[in-house]
């Protein structure tokens, strides 16, 4: 207890100054500078010019239309998507540098790759999902199978015979390959490449026979008559490629494989930033531009409104692929 009271108009001093104190604190962070203040980099883990590249350079102009600032793309690649994706998680997390994360690195590569230079599960903070895209099957020219079903009696006719390319060893497509062999009891080659685009080459040249590919990657060649769509990898068929059958059509039930892509920052990005870059991303995706642009390639917008959301279905995917991985036992990159 104080036996020695401080006087009254001391008390009124001290409270008058305890409130002014507040009132500067408040000033003081009113005029702090308002995130973004300068430009954004946007990381794209992959070469220019291809699907991952188009996307990220579509996200970033309209990025920067809704924030004020330049958002510059970064390509990084290498190693499946790996070595831009160590980078981004090797970043200040201060929300000036973000990652178009994508399926590989983030939910399959820790099941197939023996080391990361970064934990997918932990170095990131989810921001937003922008879209999805099934697997689509598809057939070189030189291939003359009319369908899947006669795919696969070519396929068991003649093992070995047939081949199909993928973006590499360890790669999404190569574990859609190799589950389309396991449960079909198939004999057909492995040919890996280093990325989609040398694949896509190689399916078009007659090179490789088959292609695991996204929907959003092989329309293209599909409505150029160039290859032939066979099966796809969704619970039901695509409105863009209704006749083409889905895997459970043909005999590979549960054979459901999308490809995404989403935007991401380093751990420890404030939550403020994040949420801005969420409302942002989702403002963007509501554009016609944008829409049109998912839609024409055979994809689906985001479907996760919140960044926690987006954290959910990261697990959830992970899940899956691990599964499918353990299913398949390929070995695993060094």
């Amino acid at each position: 207890m104080n036996m020695y009271p401080l006087p009254r108009y001391v008390l009124v001093a001290l409270c008058t100054f305890s409130t002014c104190g507040v009132f500067f604190a408040q000033d003081s962070r009113s005029s702090a500078p308002q995130y973004p203040e300068r430009p954004l980099h946007l990381v794209v883990p992959f070469p220019a010019g291809g699907g991952a590249d188009y996307w990220g350079r579509l996200v970033a102009k309209e990025l920067a239309d809704t924030l004020g600032q330049s958002v510059i793309v970064d390509n990084i690649p290498g190693a499946g998507g790996n070595r831009g994706t160590a980078a981004a998680a090797a970043a200040a997390p201060d929300g000036y540098t973000l990652l178009l994360g994508s399926v590989g690195p983030l939910a399959v590569h820790q099941f197939t790759y023996s080391a990361l230079a970064f934990d997918p599960e932990k170095d990131f903070a989810p921001i937003a999902l922008l879209e999805s895209s099934p697997i689509v099957l598809v057939e070189s020219p030189a291939v003359q199978a009319s369908s899947a079903m006669e795919l696969i009696g070519l396929a068991r006719a003649n093992p070995g015979m047939l081949s199909y390319a993928s973006n590499g060893n360890g790669s999404p497509e190569q574990v859609a390959g190799e589950l389309f062999k396991k449960r079909l009891k198939l004999e057909i080659r492995h040919l890996p490449y280093d990325g989609a685009g040398g694949a896509r080459k190689a399916v078009l040249a007659g090179q490789a026979s088959l292609m695991f590919d996204p929907c959003k990657g092989a329309l293209p060649a599909i409505r150029k008559g160039l290859q032939k769509p066979l099966a796809v990898a969704a619970p039901a068929r695509l409105p863009g490629l209704p006749e083409v059958p889905t895997f459970g059509e043909v005999g590979v039930p549960h054979y459901e494989l999308r490809i995404w892509t989403g935007v991401l920052a380093p751990a420890g990005t404030p939550k403020d930033i994040i949420a801005k870059l969420n409302r942002a991303i989702h403002g963007v995706l509501r554009t016609a531009e944008i829409r049109k642009a998912i839609a024409d390639e055979g994809g689906e917008p985001g479907a996760t409104a919140r960044p926690d959301e987006f954290a959910a279905f990261l697990h959830t995917d992970r899940l899956h692929w691990s599964r499918l991985v353990s299913e398949i036992g390929i070995p695993k990159v060094r």
